[in-house]
């Protein structure tokens, strides 16, 4: 059965109202961001990870100026701001590199001091990785770490970590007085007193597995893998309300990478914000396009009350990536109407694109590109935060690979040029 996909189209406003804030070029040291995390409107820290190796960077004045703290060895990929002076950082020390489930040793670093010192945890060592948004702090002595391996606790400011349940997702949710993990299709509550499991659990029915996760109040909000019955494959933000039932209220192209709840509505991150201003009912694209921007995509969004964000944006041009900020939630919007649309929040193709590439998505990171003419053609493959993965000059006539198997799964952009014309295509690698 087809789903309908909705897209809200905005009639009084041509943009959404993001401002850059600061532009980390090629020649910065700060040249790839794995996570961000503001205390307030003013102060925030970031990760920036390069050649194994994740430097801590702190800002005191709104982003327009970062001050590295530390660096470490490791894939450092979440950072939490408990208070101005209590900051963790999660992340993996990589045994295997190149190796997408590589023997890792899971890190915690803490700091009681704002950064100027670090403490460095293990909790275990296993398969896979800390991933963004693997840890929550209920106060701050108090935080859970959860991966595929189950979630830990400590109780003493990180300083010593114990499991707590060895079935737990990879996404703790913080709902107040309870954490909420995904495992396969069910949602296991831990109470944050007790640090007891709760017997039950509510069965959030769907296809694939957990891919994000926020919360809003009483209520979990995830994405998940669907099949339309043609073999794309769509992310579906399902609402579970904590009384047990569950609903699939949207679909959304693949390349979600963050979502985002709060008083001003839910928000779920591709190439622009996506927003829906009735719980999720309908979805409008929050266009933002700063000049020479045209392949602007954004990665991550982070709201400090319910109207001021900041986001991460990458430039698929220049690799460039840009941290912005909203003061009035994107731009309030009350004038809309809603019409089908079959992809909502991706890249679009130019409609005469003769690029193609295949299979997509791959299960083994190697794409078939044709449609190349005569005229070389380079491509560019960035991931996710803006790193260039791959290189190659296309010469046309005949199929060409493109070979990401030492890649990770994930969502990856292939950026074209031949001649005065570009496209950009979506890759996925599972």
């Amino acid at each position: 059965m087809k789903h309908l996909i909705l897209l809200v189209l905005v009639s009084n406003m041509t943009f959404a109202q993001w401002s850059p804030v600061k532009t980390f070029y090629s020649s910065s040291p700060i040249q790839s961001i794995t996570d961000f995390d503001f205390l307030s409107e003013q102060k925030g820290f970031l990760i920036s990870y390069n050649n194994n190796k994740s430097t801590f960077y702190r800002t005191t004045n709104g982003g327009m100026s970062w001050d590295s703290t530390t660096t470490v060895d490791g894939f450092f990929r979440s950072v939490v701001m408990v208070t101005d002076s209590i900051i963790y950082t999660a992340g993996n020390v990589e045994i295997n590199l190149g190796t997408p489930n590589a023997y890792q040793s899971k890190q915690i670093y803490r700091s009681l001091n704002a950064g100027q010192t670090w403490t460095q945890h293990e909790i275990f060592s296993t398969l896979g990785l800390l991933d963004r948004n693997c840890m929550v702090f209920t106060n701050d002595s108090t935080g859970f770490v959860s991966c595929y391996a189950g979630m830990y606790f400590t109780n003493d400011y990180g300083t010593n970590w114990t499991l707590l349940n060895a079935t737990s997702g990879q996404f703790p949710v913080n709902l107040g007085s309870e954490i909420a993990t995904f495992y396969n299709n069910d949602v296991y509550l831990t109470n944050t007193t007790s640090l007891a499991s709760q017997t039950n659990t509510l069965d959030c029915y769907g296809i694939g597995g957990v891919g994000f996760t926020s919360s809003y109040g009483d209520t979990l909000i995830r994405t998940n893998n669907c099949n339309d019955g043609w073999g794309n494959t769509l992310r579906a933000l399902t609402i579970s309300e904590l009384g047990g039932s569950t609903s699939v209220i949207h679909f959304l192209d693949q390349g979600i990478s963050d979502v985002a709840i709060n008083a001003s509505g839910i928000y779920a991150v591709s190439q622009n914000p996506l927003r829906s201003m009735d719980g999720g009912q309908s979805f409008f694209r929050q266009a933002c396009t700063l000049p020479s921007d045209s392949l602007l995509f954004f990665t991550r969004i982070e709201f400090i009350d319910n109207d001021i964000a900041y986001a991460l944006a990458v430039n698929q041009d220049s690799g460039m990536i840009k941290l912005l900020k909203t003061t009035n939630a994107g731009g309030i919007t009350t004038n809309y109407v809603t019409q089908p649309l079959q992809n909502v929040g991706g890249i679009e193709d130019n409609a005469n694109n003769p690029i193609q590439i295949s299979p997509n998505p791959s299960t083994n990171g190697v794409f078939d590109v044709s449609g190349i003419q005569t005229v070389d053609a380079t491509l560019f493959v960035y991931n996710e935060i803006g790193q260039i993965v791959y290189h190659a000059v296309l010469v046309g006539n005949g199929k060409q690979s493109i070979d990401l198997a030492n890649q990770a799964p994930g969502v990856y952009f292939a950026h074209v040029s031949q001649g005065d014309q570009q496209w950009v295509k979506k890759l996925v690698v599972r």
